[in-house]
């Protein structure tokens, strides 16, 4: 190793998580019978959001105090403002600044004083066509830099609170009527929560979620700025989740069927899932499937809002069978 800059504060990661099947995790709270809320509420956990692979050096920058953290132990500080270079070669990582040059054989962990702050990757470009010009490449939380022997490359890797991670889904937009934004908003958290892998210390998880469609379009806090209107509904439907005879389960969603849904077993196999069942699509009549088709039709859950001044709840209730929207932190 080379220079060190040792600080007095001290950290260590403690969270140990339980791991789940994949549509289900027991939320363990009693329910109030007058709101269908939990009445003891589990804390909100932490989400970790595969960014990119890249075998070239990373540049990162924030406005905020950021400690690093090699692998678990706490080295220095990085002052706001400061570029610093992540980079990897030959089983070592290395960190630089104008003032630190560390080399370490454990992944390093930028985690911000701030949990409201936030952080850049220089030089990365991440656009869409569909939402304009702007450069989705600030994120909040912790940044991972991290070694996969599977892809033989460093991943960043975004850690932060699954709040923080459902504001800045992109999977809706700012103009979208606000309740198919919330009901949107509410099954992308289920997907999160239920994803999170909760059989090793966050210490050893690699992580939970791809930012892209593989899972979600994660696209942080740039996603934010442009769209307040989905950060708002986050906040609204703060810790709500889809579940099912008290369990979170995962509900996914897809742009438009051909006028009825299908089941979870007619696409992907498998047990029957009850709350995955064909519902009628009447917007999406007439039009060619696009997407899995299970569960929320995005389209025809759009124009209920819009036209037929469905709210959140309705139109979760309508598209998952049997199911009830509960706070579960």
């Amino acid at each position: 190793m080379k220079k060190i800059y040792p600080i007095l504060l001290l950290l260590a990661f403690s969270l140990i998580l339980t791991k789940t099947a994949w549509a289900e995790q027991v939320v363990v709270a009693e329910i109030d019978p007058f709101t269908g809320y939990s009445t003891a509420l589990s804390p909100e956990p932490n989400i970790r959001v595969g960014l990119f692979k890249s075998a070239l050096p990373v540049q990162f920058v924030s406005d905020y105090t950021h400690q690093i953290y090699l692998g678990e132990v706490l080295v220095g500080v990085l002052m706001p403002g400061a570029t610093t270079t992540l980079s990897y070669k030959k089983g070592a990582y290395f960190i630089k600044t104008a003032e630190i040059d560390l080399d370490t054989t454990d992944p390093i962990r930028l985690v911000p004083l701030d949990p409201a702050g936030y952080f850049t990757i220089l030089e990365y470009k991440r656009t869409l066509a569909y939402k304009g010009k702007t450069n989705f490449n600030a994120y909040r939380g912790t940044l991972e830099y991290i070694y996969s022997p599977k892809s033989k490359m460093p991943w960043v890797v975004n850690e932060l609170p699954l709040e923080q991670y459902v504001a800045g889904i992109g999977e809706t937009g700012n103009n979208d009527p606000i309740e198919y934004i919330k009901a949107l908003l509410v099954a992308a958290r289920s997907y999160g929560f239920i994803n999170i892998d909760r059989s090793v210390p966050v210490s050893k998880s690699f992580f939970d979620v791809y930012a892209t469609t593989v899972d979600q379009l994660y696209l942080g806090y740039n996603s934010e700025m442009s769209m307040p209107k989905v950060a708002q509904a986050a906040t609204d439907t703060y810790g709500q989740m889809v579940t099912y005879n008290g369990r979170t389960v995962t509900a996914p969603y897809f742009a438009n069927s051909n006028g009825i849904t299908k089941t979870s077993k007619q696409v992907w196999g498998g047990i029957d899932k009850p709350w995955l069942q064909p519902v009628v699509a009447i917007y999406d009549k007439g039009k060619k499937k696009y997407g899995h088709g299970v569960g929320m039709s995005c389209y025809d859950a759009r124009a209920r809002a819009k036209r037929d001044g469905w709210d959140y709840l309705q139109i979760l209730q309508y598209y998952y069978t049997g199911v009830a929207v509960e706070k579960v932190y």
